[in-house]
């Protein structure tokens, strides 16, 4: 389940990213081509991005109480076990 909702999660990001980049902006029309409305699906912000943005909050409250429930521990909480081979206290040689 965690893993099917990071990926719809980086596909709502993807479609999110693709759908603004689309549209036009607000002075876009009063530029020296004209007026001109054959592309008015992208004029302006539609109800399809407000739809992928609130989609993309309601996987993310998904994925945090998953994460929660399963105990996760964070990245930045995990320790990492130094090699035995070097003492931490005496400098690595140097390459030949």
């Amino acid at each position: 389940m965690y893993n099917l909702l990071l990926i719809a999660q980086w596909i709502l990001c993807i479609l999110l990213i693709l759908l603004v980049l689309v549209q036009n902006g607000k002075g876009s029309s009063a530029g020296i081509f004209g007026n001109s409305n054959s592309d008015s699906v992208f004029s302006s912000p539609s109800a399809a991005t407000a739809v992928i943005a609130v989609l993309i909050m309601i996987v993310s409250i998904s994925l945090t109480v998953l994460v929660s429930r399963r105990g996760m521990d964070s990245v930045v909480d995990m320790q990492i076990p130094v090699a035995a081979s070097q003492p931490a206290n005496q400098p690595a040689e140097p390459a030949k």
